[in-house]
């Protein structure tokens, strides 16, 4: 049952806990009479969750206070904080990674051996969801072939 009066929140946490902090917040507010109807932890929104409550979300209350999260964003008008259903739909239903890399885009491995490193894009192969990078802060440049979902986006090729 869909609540006109729920709105949507962007939260601000600590880059890297985003799962840890909505864990929290779910197991606090569920104790605190708060009414939090979802949490949504989108994999391409570093630093950020979003919440739907029924009920404006207020920092200073001790129910919302977890370790890890920095705030709530501001909204495009002063004083409010709710975020439009539009702008979270691409979230809902991200499109594959690999449609949206391009050749010589750098990019930020996110697991296996290589997490953390930087390289750039030689190579894409769509029917496999592959891409062949090159790691910038190697000595000797050694193409590494990995899956789309294994990288980030950091910089899109430049025109």
């Amino acid at each position: 049952m869909e609540d006109s009066k729920n709105s949507i929140y962007a939260l601000k946490t600590s880059v890297g806990q985003e799962k840890n902090v909505a864990r929290m917040l779910a197991r606090k507010v569920r104790d605190s009479g708060i009414e939090i109807n979802a949490i949504l932890v989108p994999e391409s929104l570093r630093g950020y969750i979003l919440v739907e409550s029924s009920s404006k979300i207020d920092m200073r209350n001790p129910a919302i206070r977890v370790p890890h999260l920095r705030g709530v964003v501001e909204g495009k008008t002063e004083g409010e904080s709710k975020i439009e259903f539009e702008e979270v739909k691409r979230f809902l239903k991200p499109e594959p990674i690999i449609s949206s890399i391009k050749k010589g885009s750098i990019v930020e491995l996110i697991s296996g051996p290589f997490k953390g490193e930087r390289a750039k894009v030689i190579r894409i192969d769509e029917s496999r969801e592959e891409v062949v990078l090159e790691l910038i802060e190697a000595a000797v440049p050694i193409p590494v072939t990995v899956k789309g979902d294994q990288i980030r986006i950091i910089q899109k090729e430049a025109d």
